[in-house]
């Protein structure tokens, strides 16, 4: 971690508003990790937070601003001569808390010249080797170190009493079961086969068949669709490619079980309170159990 001290006595003084500008270039499971951190920070200040699509479309109703950067020419933060800093038409912000890794110190010097009125402080993405902590601890003790107002530890543990996410949809018992059977690495994927099991193993247990079972299929998924469908059939199975943020949080939030790997959606499903089973295999169950009031963890690395 590496903090500029530049002007911190301003901050000494009070102040009704901080303007925070939060850099996460994550998906969309490494960028949720930091809802707990912005929905304790909030309250009375003003949050910018600066990422790629559509992860951070996620954040929008949480904060005051969401900035695409991979558009508006945010790639000169990686040059060593990036030039002019940055048009954001927004104030510049008091603290520039920044998750990029930087070995050169390119990104950090930049940041310091773009935001020279700001305290920045830049982490690296993830934990180092040896250090398990859950990812949305590390990420919140980090806004911490960086000066901010926000009790790390409060925050990672009250995440997992209520749902994170609110929605409009009243989810019961008679809605689907929802699958994701994929994630970003194939790594972390149980075979297909475990799929097809679980499945007929539903129906054989008397799943109810007015419960639709709603297969999600995101583009690392594209080319196992087909087997899918062979293998299932499409009379008691939805096969839906995964949608736009409005649609999806209202397919998950119907849910009455959702079940996936360590995926993005995954924790997208447990921050909106839905009963979810998490379907670890390959990945730190320690640093990446999805946050959310009513998870439950399956683990085999053999499968």
């Amino acid at each position: 971690m590496i903090v500029s001290r530049i002007n911190m006595k301003r901050y000494k003084r009070s102040r009704t508003v901080l303007r925070i500008l939060l850099i996460r270039a994550g998906a969309l499971g490494d960028t949720l990790m930091l809802l707990p951190s912005i929905k304790s920070l909030r309250e009375g200040n003003e949050i910018v937070v600066a990422g790629r699509r559509p992860a951070i479309d996620y954040m929008e109703p949480y904060v005051d601003r969401c900035i695409d950067i991979e558009c508006s020419g945010w790639h000169r933060l990686f040059m060593e001569d990036p030039g002019a800093a940055l048009d954001l038409t927004l104030p510049s912000p008091d603290h520039v808390v920044a998750f990029l890794n930087d070995p050169q110190g390119v990104v950090l010097s930049n940041l310091k010249a773009w935001f020279p009125n700001s305290a920045v402080s830049l982490f690296q993405v993830f934990p180092p080797e040896g250090d398990d902590r859950h990812i949305a601890l590390y990420m919140a003790q980090a806004i911490q170190d960086a000066g901010l107002l926000i009790n790390a530890s409060n925050v990672f543990e009250n995440s997992f009493q209520a749902p994170l996410i609110a929605i409009e949809d009243s989810p019961g018992e008679t809605g689907p079961v929802v699958i994701h059977p994929g994630s970003g690495s194939l790594r972390k994927n149980y075979p297909p086969l475990f799929w097809f099991q679980l499945i007929r193993e539903l129906k054989k247990r008397g799943h109810d068949h007015s419960k639709k079972i709603t297969m999600l299929f995101g583009p690392a998924e594209e080319g196992i669709i087909d087997l899918f469908k062979d293998e299932l059939g499409e009379k008691d199975v939805e096969f839906k490619a995964i949608p736009e943020r409005e649609e999806l949080l209202s397919i998950i939030g119907k849910a009455s079980v959702y079940i996936g790997h360590d995926s993005g959606v995954t924790h997208l499903a447990a921050m909106l309170g839905r009963p979810v089973i998490a379907v670890f295999k390959d990945s730190s169950v320690e640093q990446w159990r999805p946050i959310g009031p009513n998870v439950r963890i399956v683990k085999d690395d053999n499968v």
